[in-house]
């Protein structure tokens, strides 16, 4: 009897022990219950069925790959590799978690090194974007565009999923097409009076970025030139003062420079290989620069590759080699290696490409400075090594994918050495430009090489702020740490957005003292990123301090936008990036302003409460986790000597087995998955240009 009054009971005992074993990925984000349907009833509730999904029982203490930020659906697999072939290494199958497929969205597909499973894995179809013609380009992780990436996958993830207008059509204006001209029969004519002016305008266009020639000298020659009492008619020295006139005249008589400079490019194909000399070198790579500053970086690309290799096959990388031909010869040579340094290392950076030249067998000296010139500054100097600098962070940062704090504070007094030695003198240059002191030359070339200097730190620190934007907004980051750690992080963020705020400061100057072109493919790639540290630096501890500058940065960008539609692209996008950060804000204070509220209420009784206000903001807790931080202390830096040598190449060949820090790491490249499961690359980069309507002013 006793059994048969204990048998009912048991089922009953059964139910009231069961629980929910697994809860759905939005739930968990959201920390709150989960009945364990599919799909379960918040999803439902909060109108999310279609992509209620659930991590596999296998994802708790796994790696999580860099291609998941904070927020992202976790795909885990036997080798984290979905959708492998059995045949594979033997592998089994690894589908979906249920609810992707009936969504439509697709999975990322990752590789690895060596096919098997890693803490960093790459997402492919990612950083693959349609050019002018629709063809796939490859951008890297380094680009502006893939901070873009990075930006609009944090609004999508904790700020909202439908933050950035995401159009139906990709189109990104990476490649502008070249203006039409009626087919030329003959030379292009060249006036012997406008030579002067032309190369006035040339040498203003390239300051801080090349410096190929002695000026003197290719005066001289380009008027006999261009008198006809010269033999090089025909020839890669022709074809190189073509494209001097051309890149002068590429700000005031564009289908004129662009006569020019299809003439000087038939010349040196002609002659590149029967003639490989010192002007092969110059001559490609003007023309590189002509299409940086014609918007054409994928050609640029291209070509400038043929004046690296020409510059090999002649030893200009070898300083030994240089000075056999004499002593101001041996000048010239090694500034035109660092001019395709330079050169090289921007449209790297631009593009997220390994650079086309290294320092591999180099014995030109980059740290020795040439005295001469006005206040003794060579601009092409401080442009070498400040992009020395940025070739080490995109090398063995982002090429590499390896980020903590010891290579940061690396790089970091890298960076202190160079400003000891070039900061004030440049700085002193571009606040003194309304005054008349310098020339437009020099102005534009220490704007340009500051704008490198400040976009140096941003590209170091980008990774320290979107970490720290996250766990300022309550995202759940892996990677341990002490307090110390913690607090060195976020002074690398606050670098982020001051070096942000100091780089619109000194371009605003010099625009408004009518000193800067609008042909400055450098500063408008730089400010882009600029723009995006101030905008999306909001939704961190600074608020809206840095507001004013991102809408100076704007304004920048809107300076260019007249002859530079890439530039006309960024203001909207940095425009609706603002437009969405701010208004997160404002809820936010909003939100924190009626907890106040309630909380007066409750004390005093002095505040009535609207019940359906109350109501819709319970609603809101759930949906939307709004996390508040007390002021943190000021962290003053400690000053170390500058004893620190700029090319030390023996630090990176130390092993970095214990030097990857995984909570920074998942920053130096885009995520991959939205919220709502789609795939990151379905979302279009760029606005479509065609589709902005209104002559009203965001400012």
């Amino acid at each position: 009897m006793v059994t048969n009054s204990e048998s009912p009971a048991r089922p009953e005992k059964r139910r009231r022990l069961e629980r929910v074993t697994a809860a759905c990925d939005l739930c968990k984000k959201r920390k709150v219950k989960c009945d364990g349907a599919q799909p379960c009833a918040y999803c439902s509730r909060k109108n999310r069925a279609a992509t209620c999904t659930f991590a596999a029982s296998g994802a708790r203490g796994q790696v999580q790959s860099a291609s998941q930020t904070p927020g992202s659906p976790r795909v885990v697999g036997s080798a984290n590799a979905p959708h492998q072939s059995p045949s594979r290494n033997g592998r089994t199958e690894t589908s979906a978690p249920e609810g992707l497929h009936d969504t439509g969205a697709s999975l990322s597909p990752t590789a690895s090194r060596d096919d098997r499973h890693e803490d960093t894995v790459v997402p492919l179809e990612g950083r693959i974007l349609s050019d002018a013609l629709g063809k796939g380009i490859f951008i890297g992780d380094c680009a502006p565009l893939s901070f873009l990436q990075t930006v609009r996958y944090l609004i999508a993830s904790e700020v909202d999923p439908e933050g950035f207008p995401i159009h139906a059509v990709r189109d990104s204006i990476i490649e502008v097409a070249p203006i039409e001209l009626e087919d030329q029969q003959h030379t292009p004519s060249v006036n012997p009076d406008e030579i002067q002016t032309l190369l006035e305008q040339y040498d203003v266009a390239t300051s801080g970025l090349v410096d190929l020639f002695q000026h003197d000298e290719l005066l001289s020659e380009m008027k006999t030139w261009a008198s006809g009492h010269t033999s090089h008619s025909d020839d890669a020295t022709a074809a190189v003062f073509y494209l001097v006139l051309a890149v002068g005249a590429q700000e005031s008589r564009e289908e004129k420079a662009e006569a020019w400079f299809r003439h000087a490019k038939e010349l040196l194909l002609k002659h590149m290989c029967n003639s490989m000399n010192v002007s092969t070198v110059q001559g490609f790579t003007l023309v590189a620069i002509f299409m940086l500053r014609a918007f054409q970086p994928n050609g640029a690309y291209l070509y400038f590759s043929l004046a690296a290799r020409t510059a090999y096959a002649i030893g200009i990388h070898r300083t030994e080699v240089n000075a056999s031909f004499g002593g101001s010869i041996r000048i010239i040579r090694d500034r035109i290696w660092k001019s395709l340094r330079v050169v090289d290392m921007l449209i790297s950076s631009v593009l997220g490409r390994p650079p086309s030249t290294s320092d591999v067998d180099c014995t030109v000296k980059y740290c020795v400075a040439e005295t001469g010139g006005q206040a003794g500054v060579k601009m092409l100097d401080a442009s070498v090594q400040i992009f020395m600098i940025i070739e080490r962070v995109v090398v063995e940062v982002y090429s590499r994918k390896r980020i903590s704090l010891r290579i940061a504070n690396y790089v970091s007094r890298q960076l202190k050495s160079w400003a000891s030695t070039w900061l004030q003198v440049l700085t002193e240059i571009t606040t003194s430009s309304i005054q008349g002191s310098f020339s437009q030359e020099k102005v534009v070339g220490a704007c340009a090489t500051l704008c490198s200097y400040y976009y140096g730190i941003m590209l170091l620190t980008r990774p320290f702020l979107i970490y720290d934007l996250y766990e300022y907004m309550g995202a759940s980051l892996k990677g341990g740490g002490s307090q110390s750690d913690h607090q060195h992080k976020r002074k690398y963020a606050d670098a982020a957005l001051d070096a942000a705020s100091s780089f619109v400061e000194t371009l605003e100057a010099v625009i408004y003292a009518g000193k800067l072109p609008r042909r400055m493919p450098l500063i408008v790639s730089w400010l882009f990123t600029t723009s995006l540290v101030l905008a999306v630096g909001a939704l961190g501890r600074s608020g809206l301090t840095f507001a004013d500058n991102c809408k100076a940065s704007i304004r920048c960008l809107e300076y260019f936008s007249d002859v530079d539609p890439t530039a006309r692209q960024y203001s909207l996008i940095v425009q609706s990036l603002l437009k969405t950060t701010t208004a997160h804000i404002n809820k936010r204070e909003q939100h924190l302003r009626l907890q106040r509220k309630q909380a007066s209420s409750q004390l005093f009784g002095l505040l009535s409460s609207n019940p359906e206000v109350m109501r819709h903001e319970q609603e809101n807790d759930t949906s939307e986790t709004i996390v508040s931080h007390a002021p943190r202390p000021d962290l003053s830096s400690t000053s170390t000597p500058y004893d620190w040598t700029i090319y030390d190449a023996d630090f990176f060949a130390l092993p970095w087995s214990n030097e990857i820090d995984q909570g920074l790491q998942d920053f130096l490249q885009p995520g991959t998955l939205t919220l709502d499961g789609a795939s990151i690359a379905d979302i279009p980069l760029f606005p479509i240009y065609d589709q902005q309507v209104g002559g009203g002013s965001f400012l």
